[in-house]
């Protein structure tokens, strides 16, 4: 049917790259930094977390810890983490651009797990208080004990209208076919409609500020 060449054209263009195993790639931390680079060229991006504060708002220290995790993990031999984390916050550079937008949103538990020691979180969380406040950023928090649309589901990222970048245990999943991507679009809007924003979604993050002090 002529409706589904769209999806047709992208799966066979995405074929070879759609699926990109951690084992691959995990011998340079710098290298899985560029990834996705091509991805940022995209005028939106809008990223649902259900497990890490997203790479924009992410502080030096949360990314280090990040990828020695990942690496101890994966059993890897990676030693450019200190330069991998150089390129990651090099990525701001993108959001300087006052024509580009960036909608996060993010589950309130992501702020009160303790996956890291308590002066990594609570640098991480005392900049989310500034970063948030970025005239082409958007944060929402969907408060754990919010009534909601959409049940917690994995950690993905939407570039413009064409692309969504899932990140697993074991690889990371490129998506480009029209319906799929129209799905997670569904699923951003619906879980945006239960997040907070501004004073409340302070509240938030200073309320797990209080209980690491």
């Amino acid at each position: 049917m002529p409706e589904e060449i769209p999806n047709l054209i992208a799966a066979s263009r995405n074929a070879e790259s759609a699926y990109l195993e951690w084992r691959r790639v995990s011998r340079s931390q710098r290298h899985m930094q560029d990834l996705a680079l091509k991805l940022f060229s995209e005028s939106q991006y809008r990223f649902y977390s259900s497990n890490l504060v997203p790479w924009p708002l992410q502080v030096p220290a949360y990314m280090r810890a990040i990828m020695l995790r990942f690496n101890d993990f994966h059993q890897s031999t990676a030693n450019d983490v200190e330069e991998a984390v150089k390129v990651r916050l090099a990525r701001r550079r993108f959001l300087k651009d006052g024509s580009r937008s960036c909608a996060l949103i993010i589950e309130e538990s992501i702020l009160r797990n303790r996956l890291f020691d308590d002066d990594t979180a609570l640098d991480q969380l005392r900049y989310l208080l500034v970063g948030m406040h970025q005239p082409n950023v958007s944060l929402g928090i969907i408060p754990s004990a919010a009534r909601r649309m959409q049940k917690l589901t994995e950690t993905f990222h939407i570039y413009g209208e064409k692309t969504v970048s899932i990140e697993l245990t074991s690889a990371m999943i490129t998506i480009t076919q029209p319906w799929e991507v129209d799905l997670y679009v569904r699923c951003f809007n619906r879980l945006a409609g239960s997040a907070v924003y501004g004073a409340a979604a302070e509240d938030i993050i200073r309320a797990a500020i209080e209980a690491l002090e």
